[in-house]
């Protein structure tokens, strides 16, 4: 194409999902305040940042719903718009509630930003681009994880978390309403379409849509894939790697940062790395997952072998964790493919439904395992050993799922 639209979609489309993925890993830097200011249990801690996954997972079906009716301009706008009001209001929480009413509302918010930008890919370029888009997509979304790693820490000390949400969500609401004015649901729609005509025009989704979803084999094969790897994937990431790090290894906040930023390092070069794999060079989505799920387990059970303060082995862990974790995006395309194509948001926010969902479980069961009463009366560090070694086999399990699904073959 040779109008400039599809890149600018990109572009701002790129940093409503850097936001999204700022949001939801925040926590990890900033739980040692909210700790000591709301005086927050393991459990307690785990519950506030698992509620913006399951939130996030909730509405994964119902904006599926909206993407395939109404488009993702109208809907990712009023979504992200949501998500800042909640920044907003975690900023200024009093109270644990306050806290968890925010994260409510950002999991809610940042829920439709991915889906509704891939939705709009499968517009506004050929299939045999997909992969790649959406490699990059992740590979600067994971910009925002970067940036709530060692970034974070400088600007709490400049300004303090409270402000810190307050201007983010502040620019949230703002780039929202670029979104609206720049981006089109399709190439030839006009500006002014308005959303009772867009329904009109794309028809309902009806029940038998999701039951085509929910009856394929391969639909619950890859999102019990992703459930788990994802899932995995974000305990360590979002919340439980900071703690870990900073008690158990007796790493400095920053550098405890700084190895966060290698794990994001990783994901950003395994997503476009992966994307080209997919799409150019094996032209198999299902083999291109297995290799990054491997790499992941392998990343997984490694880490709690870790002693020490030494940051050469943590740090060659997180890369490979963030790079083989990476190639979980191409489970999407995989969907896709196997999926009519007017079915194309249903489907994958049917699997992004699971991929939070994951999240949201594995954050907060982690750290129920720790207070529970098999591992209280073990040293913590065991509690955390136990709980990752439990992860790595729950991505054995998701290769595992991963190798019976059908595979999606891409064509020259």
């Amino acid at each position: 194409m040779n109008d400039s639209r599809p890149w600018f979609i990109v572009g701002i489309c790129s940093l409503l999902f850097l936001l999204s993925m700022f949001y939801r890993v925040s926590n990890a830097i900033i739980s040692p305040e909210l700790i000591e200011e709301f005086q927050l249990s393991a459990d307690q801690l785990g519950l506030l940042t698992a509620a913006f996954f399951y939130a996030f997972a909730l509405f994964q079906i119902p904006i599926g719903l909206l993407l395939d009716r109404i488009g993702a301009r109208i809907t990712m706008t009023a979504f992200s718009t949501i998500g800042g009001i909640g920044a907003m209001v975690f900023a200024t929480s009093t109270g644990t509630n306050g806290l968890i009413s925010g994260r409510t509302l950002l999991g809610i918010g940042m829920a439709c930003n991915l889906m509704g930008s891939l939705k709009l890919f499968t517009q506004w370029f050929r299939p045999n681009e997909f992969a790649t888009l959406s490699g990059f997509i992740l590979a600067v979304g994971t910009l925002g994880n970067m940036m709530a790693t060692s970034p974070l820490v400088l600007m709490m000390n400049a300004i303090g978390w409270r402000a810190s949400f307050l201007a983010i969500g502040t620019i949230t609401v703002m780039l929202a309403g670029c979104f609206f004015m720049i981006a089109r649901d399709k190439p030839d729609e006009p500006p002014s379409i308005s959303c009772l005509d867009k329904t009109k025009e794309v028809g309902a989704v009806s029940l038998g849509s999701i039951k085509t979803v929910f009856f394929d084999l391969n639909y619950w094969a890859i999102s019990g894939a992703t459930f788990l790897r994802y899932g995995t994937f974000a305990a360590v990431q979002a919340l439980w790697a900071g703690p870990f790090l900073i008690k158990i290894l007796h790493i400095s906040p920053l550098a405890t940062g700084n190895l966060l930023l290698i794990l994001n390092i990783g994901f950003v070069a395994g997503s476009p790395i992966g994307g080209f794999l997919s799409d150019r060079k094996i032209r198999s989505r299902k083999k291109t997952v297995l290799i990054g799920l491997g790499l992941l387990a392998m990343a997984l059970f490694a880490l709690p072998l870790c002693r020490g303060a030494n940051l050469v082995w943590p740090g060659l862990i997180f890369f490979t964790m963030g790079f083989g974790s990476s190639f979980g995006q191409i489970m999407y395309a995989h969907i896709k493919e196997l999926m009519p194509s007017h079915m194309a948001g249903t489907a994958m926010t049917g699997v992004n439904f699971f991929t939070m969902m994951g999240a949201g479980i594995f954050i907060h069961g982690f750290g129920k395992i720790l207070e529970s009463e098999l591992l209280v009366s073990l040293p913590l560090a065991t509690g955390y050993r136990i709980a990752f070694f439990m992860c790595s086999i729950g991505v054995v399990i998701a290769l595992a799922l991963y190798a019976a699904t059908k595979d999606a073959i891409v064509e020259k």
